[in-house]
């Protein structure tokens, strides 16, 4: 299995992320309409996202080395054939060090991680279909393609790829449908406060609103 980077086109689209905390952009409106461009015919492939993960791992909020990179994809959420799209604050490792990659994926494989920053960006959505290409079998293609080893604003793949990502074990199928699973991971220094939910937040609000009422002096 190999790993495959992906590079920014220049150090100037270089987004600088100091002390942030990842978040998660799937871009899922995106990666729908790349994975149903006109070269898949009547076979087009939805992208379903699945609920997300957070992992409590701050060691591997900035990836610098390839050991970093297996400990990450190690962590894998979910069944093999459910892709994993880990979101951290920086990856500077895939194969090597070097400031300027953004992504990095298994080939093939059911792993890839992003630069949360690059992911929410203009290049985002070809960013997570570009890993999510490796993770389906796609190596590098020069040219105005997706698979470009730079974000290039391309997002064509070429037939002969399409046929290698519809053998890919992670394209799921009823027959009629086709589709790739996918399970946002992401990696945080702290665990995140939970959020009540909207019922257990208005039983409080009701709560303290009555206990306000009881508490004035009723008129005599």
């Amino acid at each position: 299995m190999k790993i495959i980077k992906i590079l920014i086109l220049s150090t100037s689209l270089l987004i600088t992320s100091l002390a942030q905390a990842a978040f998660i952009t799937t871009n899922e409106p995106a990666l729908d309409s790349i994975f149903s461009q006109a070269n898949f015919g009547n076979t087009p492939i939805d992208i379903r996202i699945g609920a997300a993960t957070e992992l409590v791992f701050p060691s591997l909020l900035d990836i610098t080395t390839d050991a970093e990179i297996t400990s990450l994809f190690g962590m894998h959420v979910g069944a093999a054939t459910v892709v994993n799209f880990y979101f951290v604050d920086t990856v500077d490792a895939c194969g090597g060090f070097n400031v300027n990659i953004v992504g990095c994926g298994e080939l093939p494989g059911n792993d890839f991680v992003v630069e949360s920053a690059f992911a929410a960006g203009g290049f985002g959505g070809e960013l997570l279909a570009h890993e999510l290409g490796h993770n389906l079998g796609l190596g590098h293609l020069n040219g105005n393609f997706l698979m470009n080893p730079f974000l290039n604003g391309f997002i064509d793949l070429t037939v002969g790829e399409v046929a290698t990502i519809h053998n890919s074990p992670l394209v799921q199928t009823d027959g009629q449908r086709f589709w790739i699973d996918i399970n946002p991971v992401l990696i945080v220094a702290q665990a995140s406060k939970p959020i009540p939910e909207p019922s257990i937040l208005l039983l409080f609000l009701l709560s303290f609103g009555l206990f306000w009422q009881n508490s004035l002096p009723k008129k005599k």
